[in-house]
């Protein structure tokens, strides 16, 4: 993962959307990754933790990225937004419209975060096992 006498860090940071209305953001307008990469390295330095001179390189994973990659739209790590009054009610069931089709994670019932989605896999479980 690094060479010796180094450490590799993960850090992960709450973004918004990708996207072009409302609070989402063009993850794909040039620089603007890592114009955001140099601020939270800014921030931890001047919070004390001073990253600058020790890193190698790095590697940027915007919202877009994800969606381009995943298909998760807006680049969602989580599924679909779990804040408003209604989004309990908007999302999916496990049961699709396609027969034998199910659906699990965090944009179907009941929803994102680990312990919804590990739910979520024991609904469709006990579903198909009574197929």
């Amino acid at each position: 993962m690094q060479p010796a006498d180094h450490e590799a860090w993960f850090i992960l940071i709450n973004a918004a959307p990708h996207g072009s209305t409302g609070l989402h953001v063009n993850w794909n307008e040039p620089g603007l990754a890592d114009a955001y990469a140099d601020r939270v390295l800014e921030l931890l330095k001047q919070r004390g933790v001073d990253l600058t001179e020790r890193i190698l390189w790095r590697q940027i994973r915007t919202p877009a990225d994800i969606e381009r990659e995943t298909g998760s739209l807006g680049g969602a790590i989580y599924g679909t937004a779990s804040h408003g009054s209604r989004s309990s009610f908007t999302r999916p069931k496990n049961a699709g419209r396609v027969p034998g089709l199910y659906l699990v994670g965090g944009s179907a019932h009941p929803g994102g975060g680990l312990p919804l989605v590990g739910i979520s896999g024991a609904i469709v479980a006990e579903m198909i096992g009574r197929a």
